[in-house]
């Protein structure tokens, strides 16, 4: 007599996208989004996921995307782990290896490697926060650029968060410039992109500039850009 068999169906991997910033941790769920502080105890993050229905012990991959100032684009040619030491530290200072990780993403549009840096305790914090899961690391820089195509008209891709802002630059096909830019007011923004198009030479429309980040979404921000001769769309 045969027995009963009874399908088994495997479970959906449950996983969660975090981006790590100087602020803290920004969480970015389908139901929902949030940034918590660095000092923020874990067992808040904890109840918060719970709250949308996700168990710490049922998260099997979490990706992380950095978003800060510390990474170097080294072409794959100029590339080597003997010389990548050195390289960051010309770039970066002599002391930025300091308490950081480096972690390396290629970028095959840039024809390189993105090296960038973690800090340790972010990464100890994260380890704890979810002890089952498997964690991947990128940067915003290089997964923007993964996305990006080759456009002829000048592109600026502009991420805003927290008081700094992501501009890459493609003209011609090429990555002319990629970096990460503090500010503390609407008008050091705008002198900063305004020095861009001078530098390059942009003629630049609403089509030039593409805007994206949590401030995308800050009226306040966008009207002050307008008003300073950016030209991006009104909210």
């Amino acid at each position: 007599m045969k027995g009963n068999i009874i399908p088994v169906q495997a479970k959906t991997p449950i996983s969660v996208s975090i981006q790590l910033e100087k602020a803290g941790l920004r969480f970015k769920l389908v139901s929902a989004e949030k940034l918590f502080p660095w000092n923020t105890p874990p067992s808040t993050l904890k109840k918060w996921l719970s709250d949308q229905s996700i168990q710490v012990r049922s998260i099997q991959l979490v990706s992380v995307e950095l978003i800060t100032e510390l990474f170097l684009l080294l072409p794959y040619e100029f590339d080597s782990p003997l010389y990548r030491n050195g390289f960051l530290q010309k770039a970066l200072g002599e002391s930025a290896l300091d308490g950081h990780e480096v972690h390396e993403q290629p970028v095959d549009f840039a024809q390189g490697n993105l090296l960038f840096l973690i800090p340790s305790v972010w990464k100890d914090f994260l380890s704890m926060t979810f002890p089952l899961a498997h964690i991947n690391y990128a940067h915003i820089l290089g997964n923007e650029l993964a996305k990006t195509k080759a456009y002829i008209y000048p592109r600026i891709q502009l991420h805003v968060f927290e008081k700094s802002a992501l501009v890459i630059l493609i003209q011609q096909g090429k990555l002319h410039l990629a970096n990460v830019f503090p500010y503390e007011s609407p008008t050091e923004l705008a002198f900063y992109l305004h020095s861009i198009r001078e530098a390059f030479a942009i003629q630049w429309n609403v089509e030039t500039i593409q805007l994206s980040g949590p401030e995308k979404s800050n009226p306040q921000l966008i009207t002050n850009l307008i008003e300073l001769d950016i030209p991006i769309e009104s909210m």
